[in-house]
């Protein structure tokens, strides 16, 4: 059973193996016996029994050495031992007793056939060729063989024969108790081999039934060929492939993916480890989109070979939300990187630029516009980038918007319409502040915008509001501190002109004073007459810088009246006449409106505005030829044309008269612009820098405005807006020469003694009795416990001590109807409008001429003499 080809199964080898050694175990127990009765009981003759010794001991002790070796599971050595014992005793028993004629040699057919038993077809064919072999001498060598050591009687032929046909009906019996038990096994190998293979076949069913109904995409493909051998209906769904597409195809046939590339390095993890877990690769479907799949592989044997059950997971949601998850990720950091730029930036351009940018980088935009709006919903194309429209933006579609306004996801129709040949799609994203839109931001692409690039783009209108917020805040913020920084500057200058006035105004009431008496004492063609004439000029002109400082400080004597700008120019132009050595090279054009509604103002301030902006423009043509263009006109301004215009200073909505001068000089640049109306600013060798101080400080006085604007090298224009009166009043002017007289007692009051010799000349040549009194408690002194009736009281306003303020309400107690006629020289004090004046008080600034003062004082006392006659 051993001789097979086919090797016996697990079970029948075991049982083969343990009937060998059964047979083995009776074979060496019947030999033992057979030759221990062979050596007891069979005749001898006794000097043979060493011979026969010589058999019977290696015999005996190689079957127990068998035994030793059965023991010890020693099957296939104890087999070979056994039957090799068995046959040389046989063999030697034979050729010493006859050859074939022994009995020994008829016990050698057995032994083969045991050897077949324990040794298979190689054993019994070895013994039963040394046994041929052996027998083929014994032939060939029969005569020299011995003779039979004792005759061999029926007797011993019958025992021998009896031992070989029990041996043989042992091993018969053996053989065929062993073939039943094979049968028997046989039978029940193949009842349960038949078991299996139900089971087995039923397994194959369940779990091609439990693979083609897997929820998910499987295939198997066998490792050998890389032959795919099965593929549920999911995975043909998955890859859009039919049956016939996928199943018997091998998988480098699946092209259109990653898989066949990566398949090599798979299928060798698969070979060294059993399995393959989250292995990513891409692949097409039919509509050209690209999708991702992760498998994961186990390796089984099945009847066709070695396979691989591979599982597939659709990961392309979980790839496009990482995507997706990076790509807001980038976005974050960008709008990160435009909010810090926002923060740093001063520049609206460079900013919006960066925007511009960081958009391109994250969105498939192709193209975007930055609009700003202003307050009254105009707008201005700031930036682009990319394909924008070239028709304007309608500029009535962004009026009314409230500052919550959402925006558009997509284009408005109008703004569709503007950009149908450049976009089909498109976004408005408003960019608002707390209290108004500052702008708009329109975005252009060849595709629909999704919610997470709408979300995207409102954050960059957002981070963009913060910076126009910011930026308007700080622009607000400047120009705060600019109007502070000139209220500061006008208020410092406003003292030192006070500070200045004061004391010049004092000396120069003296020389002025000094020199009328001198002309009138000398007579008209005296010698120093010209000399005493050119004085009173420079004392004249000091007192006109002095106003000038006046003026540009806001402050200073006020006379108003109801003017025609219009006529007061024309007069100008009459009066002015240019130097002989310029006449032929500048030119002054007037374009004066005959229709203008009237203005009130300081009439004589208006003119130096008027003069002062015409030398400026002459000084400007230089030595060139150039021309000068005087206009005038009316300006009906909104808060829209305020903040468009930039005015300085601010000035309220309303109709204005405006005067423009324009010139064809030299121009200005950015720095000279920003200093022109600073005090003693000039670019000019021997300017003293007060010429358009003085102009700002009319202008402001009269709650007006200027505007500059300057080209360097074409020339400069200036525009004084004036607020137009809605009424008229009459201009009466009064115009004499004759001396004034005077009479009555004057109480002068004044802490200079020069400012009180001065008064004291011109009123005592006037005809008056004078009384001085150097501080305000000598005064009312003189006022109360002096027996002199005083007809007026000339009072300085700036006294140590008690000052004119408070001497003049000591007065108005004691004597309310006393004329009294202040008089300074301060800056703080020379505007009527912070003075106690009425039919009794009066106010004269220093300095003055002596024919000013007399007028100033008759024109006082006419008045109060005329209210004590009605009074009576």
């Amino acid at each position: 059973m051993a001789a097979v080809s086919d090797p016996p199964p697990s079970f029948a080898k075991n049982y083969i193996r343990e009937h060998s050694f059964q047979l083995l175990r009776d074979l060496i127990w019947i030999s033992l016996i057979a030759t221990l009765a062979y050596t007891i009981f069979s005749p001898v003759d006794p000097s043979l029994m060493p011979q026969r010794m010589v058999v019977v001991v290696p015999l005996i002790l190689g079957l127990l050495g068998a035994w030793w070796l059965i023991q010890r599971q020693y099957l296939q050595l104890a087999s070979v031992l056994v039957i090799g014992m068995l046959w040389l005793v046989l063999a030697f028993s034979a050729a010493i007793s006859g050859g074939l004629r022994a009995p020994a040699f008829a016990g050698i057919p057995l032994v083969v056939i045991m050897a077949g038993i324990l040794l298979g077809w190689r054993g019994a064919l070895t013994i039963a060729l040394l046994s041929i072999g052996t027998g083929a001498l014994f032939v060939r060598f029969a005569d020299f063989l011995p003779p039979p050591p004792v005759s061999h009687s029926p007797l011993v032929w019958f025992i021998t024969y009896a031992l070989y046909l029990l041996l043989a009906a042992r091993i018969i019996s053996q053989i065929v108790s062993h073939f039943y038990q094979s049968m028997q096994e046989t039978y029940k190998e193949l009842s349960e081999r038949k078991a299996v293979e139900q089971q087995l076949r039923l397994s194959e069913e369940k779990f091609a039934r439990l693979f083609d109904s897997a929820p998910f995409p499987m295939l198997i493909v066998r490792l050998d060929d890389n032959l795919i051998l099965n593929a549920n209906a999911d995975c043909r769904e998955f890859f859009e492939l039919s049956s016939d597409q996928i199943i018997k195809q091998h998988i480098n046939r699946l092209d259109w993916s990653q898989l066949p590339s990566r398949w090599p390095t798979i299928a060798d993890t698969l070979r060294q480890e059993g399995t393959v877990s989250e292995v990513e690769f891409s692949f097409c479907r039919r509509d050209g989109a690209t999708c991702y799949a992760q498998l994961t592989a186990e390796i089984v044997e099945l009847q066709e070979g070695l396979c691989a059950v591979v599982a597939f997971q659709d990961v392309t949601p979980l790839r496009r939300a990482n995507e997706r998850l990076i790509e807001l990720a980038s976005q974050q950091e960008q709008l990160a990187t435009l909010a810090r730029e926002a923060l740093a930036s001063t520049d609206l351009n460079a900013l919006f630029a960066v925007a511009a940018e960081q958009m391109v980088q994250a969105l498939p935009i192709s193209g975007c516009e930055f609009i700003d709006i202003d307050i009254d919903g105009n707008i201005t194309i700031r930036n682009t980038w990319g394909k924008v429209p070239a028709q304007p933006v309608p500029e009535i579609f962004f009026q009314g918007l409230t500052v919550d306004h959402p925006g558009w996801s997509t284009l408005p129709k109008p703004l569709a319409e503007r950009a149908a040949d450049v976009a089909q799609h498109g976004a408005v994203m408003l960019i608002g502040g707390h209290q108004r839109l500052f702008g708009a931001l329109l975005v252009y692409t060849s595709t629909a915008l999704d919610a997470e690039t709408i979300f995207f783009l409102r954050s960059v209108a957002n981070v963009l509001a913060v910076a126009l917020e910011r930026f308007h805040a700080e622009q607000e913020r400047r120009q705060i501190e600019s109007q502070m920084l000139q209220t500061q500057k006008l208020e410092s200058l406003g003292l030192l002109a006070g500070g200045i006035a004061h004391d010049f105004n004092n000396l120069l009431t003296g020389i002025m004073g000094h020199t009328s008496l001198a002309l009138i004492d000398l007579p008209p063609n005296h010698e120093l007459q010209p000399h005493l004439a050119a004085i009173d000029q420079a004392a004249q002109r000091a007192a006109e810088l002095c106003h000038q400082l006046l003026v540009y400080a806001g402050r200073g004597q006020r006379s108003l009246e109801v003017v025609d700008l219009s006529t007061l120019v024309r007069e100008m132009g009459n009066i002015l006449r240019l130097p002989t050595n310029r006449s032929h090279q500048v030119t002054i054009h007037y374009d004066l409106d005959t229709n203008l509604p009237p203005i009130l103002v300081e009439a004589s301030q208006i003119r130096q505005v008027v003069l002062n902006l015409l030398t400026n423009a002459i000084e400007a043509i230089g030595e060139r030829s150039g021309s000068v263009t005087l206009r005038t006109g009316v300006a009906s301004l909104s808060a829209a044309d305020l903040r468009r215009l930039r005015l300085m200073p601010t000035i309220p909505p309303g109709d204005y008269v405006t005067l423009t001068v324009s010139d064809t000089g030299i121009g200005m640049d950015e720095a000279t612009l920003r200093r022109i109306f600073d005090p003693f600013f000039s670019t000019k060798p021997k300017g003293h820098g007060l010429g358009l101080a003085a102009v700002q400080g009319i202008v402001r006085r009269h709650n007006g405005a200027i505007r500059v604007e300057s080209t360097p090298g074409l020339g400069s224009t200036f525009t004084v807006y004036l607020p137009a009166a809605h009424q008229a009043t009459p201009i009466v002017t009064t115009n004499t020469t004759m001396p004034i007289v005077l009479r009555g007692t004057a109480l002068i009051v004044d802490d200079d003694p020069a400012i009180r010799a001065t008064l004291n000349r011109i009123l005592e040549r006037a005809g008056m009795v004078t009384t001085e009194a150097a501080d305000g408690q000598a005064a009312l002194s003189i006022l109360t416990e002096s027996a002199l009736h005083i007809d007026i009281a000339l009072v300085d306003l700036a006294m140590p001590g008690m000052n004119g303020l408070e001497l003049l309400a000591v007065i108005r107690r004691r004597m309310p109807q006393l004329p009294v006629l202040l008089m300074s020289g301060n800056a703080s004090e020379v505007t009527k409008d912070n003075l106690p004046l009425d039919h009794y008080t009066d106010f004269l600034p220093k300095p003055y001429r002596s024919r000013d003062l007399l007028e100033k004082m008759s024109t006082l006392l006419q008045r109060v003499m005329a209210l004590r006659i009605h009074g009576s």
